[in-house]
């Protein structure tokens, strides 16, 4: 028997055992642990859908929250369901990413694509977290596929398709909206071949309109009426824009300093590398060889191909400007779109074995570097968590003041004081209350007031330091703790 005979199946095959294999190890490490304030309200979210009570925060993400509602039938805590239903729906956008390569290249390397793209590392870690990125990322390639498939045909019924999952996009996160570009660029593709015309446009406007406010108007129903929801709505925007999103708006970055750390830092370092040196130099070796003198692809003339750049420019530029630059979850559709579309024009440039092996050794560089991840982070206690269980072994009388820590305190139901403090001049006050305990103060507290031109440095003594793993969390990954002296 030749090579040429058996090689095919023998990738996909080692590309689908790396697969499940990652696959099991998510099943069977299910993440434990709820460490962030917003995890905290998509799990008290799952419990009772209270958007006033932050249960969970606007705009409130129902078919996530719906999700691991149904995945509760098979874990009882709350955060586990949501990961067990992230883990699932994410599983199967390999179907998606693999259907839609396929329109740019061979089978076996669309496969082996999806694949790479399936074990990629910090996404991975996200989507072992309660929170709605991961069943977004997945939505998402079904989404992307399905405006490719619409385009493709010439049957108006396969147009309410992406219509449809864009609805479910936005109601499992509405800061997918800037891919409502797929939409755009799909209505102009059947414009200018004559597939629609005005009336149409206008109909396929008006399902578009009739799918989201699915689950928009469930949102004003449970919240009252219209006016309860959009106070809900300008209250919550206009604090995420202007006062703690990290947005430009919020973030006294420069652009330019801005523009550095997004692409190159959440974007590069982050998003695709997995902050991984060995990651790093693989795909950088993939990216030098699409660059390599010879045959130019004509992908860029392929309409999938198009599509991924536009989406990904869309929801870029959104993430640059609209998005918390300190948290680089937020760029993950770009660095995935990124990778989905350097895995294309490697395997349109170069087709034989030897470039098969090369992304097969990523993959399996991915999937080590993947489920080490994901035990540690099912295994190793948060530095919240060990800051909480510090302070629950502590004699002494006391009270805590920090800022998003507390959230996660709560829900921890922790027996002591504590409270979210953000200005010194509050602070002072309040801390007045407490005479007869000793005061402590987390280091983002400490550093809010330097923030506002304290000089507190000689008033508090550092007592112990907390940290985890920063690809888990970059802003509470770690946490000094400090005593006040009055």
């Amino acid at each position: 028997m030749t090579y040429d005979k058996w090689k095919n199946p023998a990738i996909v095959a080692v590309s689908l055992a790396v697969v499940m294999y990652v696959l099991g190890m998510q099943l069977s490490s299910l993440n434990p642990f709820v460490s962030s304030w917003d995890q905290v309200d998509f799990s008290l979210a799952v419990e009772r859908y209270d958007l006033r009570s932050m249960r969970p925060h606007f705009p409130g993400y129902p078919y996530f929250i719906l999700g691991g509602l149904l995945t509760k039938f098979i874990v009882a805590e709350p955060n586990q369901a949501l990961v067990l239903f992230n883990i699932l729906i994410y599983a199967s956008s390999i179907i998606p990413v693999y259907f839609i390569g396929s329109r740019l290249i061979s089978r076996q390397s669309a496969f082996t694509a999806a694949a790479a793209i399936y074990t990629a590392s910090y996404p991975l870690i996200i989507v072992n977290q309660p929170m709605s990125e991961g069943a977004a990322l997945a939505v998402f390639w079904w989404y992307f596929w399905s405006i490719v498939t619409a385009w493709e045909r010439k049957s108006g019924k396969w147009m309410l398709l992406p219509l449809f999952l864009f609805s479910l996009l936005l109601g499992v996160r509405l800061s997918y909206i800037p891919m409502g570009a797929g939409l755009i660029y799909l209505f102009y593709k059947k414009w200018m071949d004559d597939q629609i015309g005005f009336a149409g446009l206008i109909k396929y406007t008006l399902a578009a309109c009739v799918f989201q406010l699915i689950w928009v108007g469930g949102l004003i129903v449970t919240e009252g009426g219209i006016g309860n929801f959009l106070e809900l709505a300008f209250g919550f925007t206009g604090g995420h824009f202007q006062e703690w999103g990290g947005t430009t708006a919020s973030n006294d970055l420069s652009i330019f300093a801005r523009i550095k750390v997004f692409l190159f830092t959440n974007i590069f370092w982050w998003g695709i590398f997995s902050r991984t040196h060995v990651l790093m130099v693989l795909y950088i070796v993939i990216g030098l060889f699409i660059f390599l003198p010879g045959t130019q692809s004509k992908l860029f003339k392929n309409m999938p191909f198009t599509l991924g750049v536009l989406m990904m420019s869309a929801y870029g530029i959104w993430a640059l400007f609209a998005q918390n630059i300190d948290k680089p979850r937020h760029i993950l559709p770009v660095a995935l779109i990124l990778i989905f579309l350097v895995l294309s024009a490697f395997f349109k440039r170069y087709q034989s074995i030897y470039s098969s092996l090369m992304i097969l050794v990523l993959l399996m560089a991915q999937a080590i570097v993947s489920t080490n991840l994901v035990k540690i982070q099912a295994n190793e206690k948060p530095a919240v968590y060990q800051l909480a269980r510090f302070l629950e072994e502590t004699n002494d009388e006391f009270v805590l003041y920090t800022w998003e820590e507390t959230r996660v305190l709560e829900y921890m139901e922790m027996p002591y004081s504590h409270k979210r403090i953000n200005t010194y001049k509050v602070f002072l006050h309040d801390q007045r209350l407490y005479k007869e305990k000793t005061v402590y103060l987390t280091d983002k507290v400490v550093d809010g007031f330097r923030a506002q031109g304290i000089e507190i440095d000689k008033r508090v003594e550092k007592i112990k330091v907390f940290d985890s793993e920063k690809i888990f969390d970059p802003v509470y990954n770690e946490i000094i703790l400090y005593k006040w002296t009055p």
